[in-house]
């Protein structure tokens, strides 16, 4: 009788989990607690991760002194790979303004990836992509269980964390590459139109506009920025004036050291471009500076988006200004 493969048992695990959701939902809907007990722990330990060992997997990690993630998984070094939060079995899992607050404190730890699952759906974030929006979404169910089971190996196995490999492997450079983003054919399709980076080199195949000459009166009617280029020459594919201001005012949080917060607006009156605190009044996103949640304000028209980003880009220092800040169509 051959020995089943380890894709084979995390399948097996997985149809386990997902019987167990089906059978007792009434119970496991209760809490978060039972939620984590039911489904999520048995998971993570067919990933390879002993829940029972404090040292491989933080319970209720508490971040700066107010709130707890539920799950912090580490590498043999202590280096942390990856945060996971549990709701109860059926909760939303996209209540934007708690689940920007999660990430914001998530990914003050530094993780490849962090996670929000109910058991059932897992949202994968990745601090490579600039959006608060899931690079992956994951669904247990029965005719998914195998290609779920090959993404969870790639998101969360443990030997990301050098677990069960030879010690001359653990201890190569790179010899463990984390992906924290590992889309289906359909959700890449689905994905193609999102914010992603390119190489500088591809600025060269795309005709751009330096911000500070573009004039929005002269654009036809509904056109709309397709490509930016940041100051260290880095592509980003966006969707709307928002997405300008808010991709420059990331990078700015990223390359200013003491950057004073919180920092007004172009206009310099009523509004603060970041703040610590969310705008009681107006559309705004949450972004992370030095570790901290801090919000992006973005309730303004095309054209003050640009004079914002403008903005933002002159609080730059001189050595992260490689090349202005442009936009293609």
């Amino acid at each position: 009788m051959p020995t089943l493969s380890p894709l084979a048992l995390l399948v097996a695990a997985l149809a386990d989990v997902y019987q167990q959701a089906q059978q007792h939902q009434v119970l496991i809907r209760k809490n978060e607690a039972a939620t984590r007990t039911a489904l999520v722990d048995p998971i993570l330990r067919a990933l390879g991760w002993d829940t029972a060992d404090l040292y491989m997997v933080e319970p209720e990690h508490t971040v700066q002194n107010k709130q707890s993630l539920d799950y912090v998984l580490k590498s043999q070094d202590g280096t942390i790979l990856a945060v996971v939060e549990a709701k109860k079995l059926g909760e939303p899992l996209d209540k934007l303004g708690h689940v920007w607050a999660l990430i914001g404190y998530a990914f003050s730890l530094k993780p490849k990836v962090f996670i929000i699952t109910d058991g059932i759906h897992w949202h994968c974030y990745s601090p490579e992509y600039s959006h608060y929006e899931p690079t992956t979404a994951l669904h247990l169910a029965e005719e998914t269980l195998l290609p779920t089971a090959l993404q969870l190996l790639q998101l969360l196995d443990a030997a990301h964390g050098g677990y069960g490999l030879p010690k001359s492997l653990v201890t190569q450079p790179n010899a463990l590459p984390f992906n924290a983003s590992v889309p289906s054919a359909k959700e890449s399709k689905s994905k193609s139109s999102k914010s992603v980076s390119q190489p500088p080199s591809q600025a060269s195949k795309q005709s751009f506009t330096e911000l500070s000459a573009l004039n929005t009166l002269a654009l036809l009617p509904g056109q709309k920025p397709a490509s930016l280029l940041l100051p260290d020459g880095t592509i980003k594919a966006i969707q709307t004036w928002k997405d300008i201001l808010l991709e420059v005012g990331r990078f700015l949080l990223l390359n200013k050291k003491n950057l004073q917060l919180p920092l007004p607006d172009k206009a310099g009156k009523k509004r603060f471009l970041f703040t610590f605190e969310k705008p009681a009044i107006g559309s705004s996103t949450l972004a992370s500076y030095q570790g901290k949640p801090i919000f992006i304000y973005t309730h303004y028209s095309a054209t003050d988006c640009i004079a914002n980003a403008l903005y933002a880009e002159a609080q730059l220092p001189p050595e992260a200004r490689k090349t202005k800040v442009a936009v293609a169509f």
